[in-house]
């Protein structure tokens, strides 16, 4: 992964992007709500959550119409000066500091210009955006596979094992891997194009015989 690094703004296309990733979906979800108002028959389960939706909307429609009217391309590159500015905008809508954090994460970008952003300990906190995945060979150090294969393309990437057997549910990470194709395909050359062309020209010959014998 590499270092979070996002920058910030009110802007018309971020707030839609924002709206797309489903940042605000837990306080209220536009095609959840239709898709539970179309149904046949809801459970009380579900009745409960259409419920709180609609009671939510409110708020949804004040944060949305907030933010469209402080649209603005002034961009932050450090989300401890934007959450101030984003905090005062949202400040008649709500002061839910998760739903603020949300908000704030939706309407940013990673931006490589930006502040790198810290916990508060003061180490780096990485955004899990960037995380990929490689296979590394049992016998290969990962730091020699990382500066191999990872660091002159993404030079600020960081490994991390994820691997964890003292969980309650262990999370395995090592492994095998088996390529049978790699190991047991067989390249078959495919027949010449005159052949398949004169192999479907005597299918054609054939069909169109049997049709003149059905109907002659």
């Amino acid at each position: 992964m590499q270092p979070l690094q996002r920058s910030y703004a009110v802007t018309e296309e971020r707030i839609q992007a924002m709206l797309s990733k489903g940042s605000l979906s837990s306080l209220y979800d536009p095609a959840k709500v239709a898709e539970l108002e179309n149904s046949e028959e809801l459970t009380g389960k579900e009745l409960k959550k259409l419920e709180n939706f609609q009671n939510n909307k409110p708020v949804y429609d004040a944060i949305i119409e907030a933010l469209n009217n402080s649209i603005d391309d002034k961009i932050y590159l450090s989300v401890k000066e934007f959450m101030p500015v984003l905090t005062k905008i949202l400040s008649t809508a709500t002061t839910d500091k998760k739903l603020l954090d949300k908000i704030a994460d939706g309407l940013s970008v990673m931006d490589k210009s930006a502040e790198i952003q810290r916990d508060k300990k003061g180490n780096i906190i990485y955004d899990k955006e960037t995380k990929d995945t490689e296979i590394v060979k049992f016998d290969e150090s990962i730091e020699d596979y990382m500066a191999r294969e990872v660091l002159p393309h993404v030079p600020d990437a960081q490994w991390f094992f994820e691997e964890d057997l003292s969980k309650k549910s262990p999370v395995i990470r090592t492994g095998a891997e088996i390529p049978f194709t790699r190991y047991f395909y067989k390249y078959q050359q495919p027949k010449p194009s005159e052949e398949l062309e004169q192999r479907f020209m005597e299918l054609e010959k054939s069909v169109s015989e049997r049709i003149a014998r059905l109907f002659g």
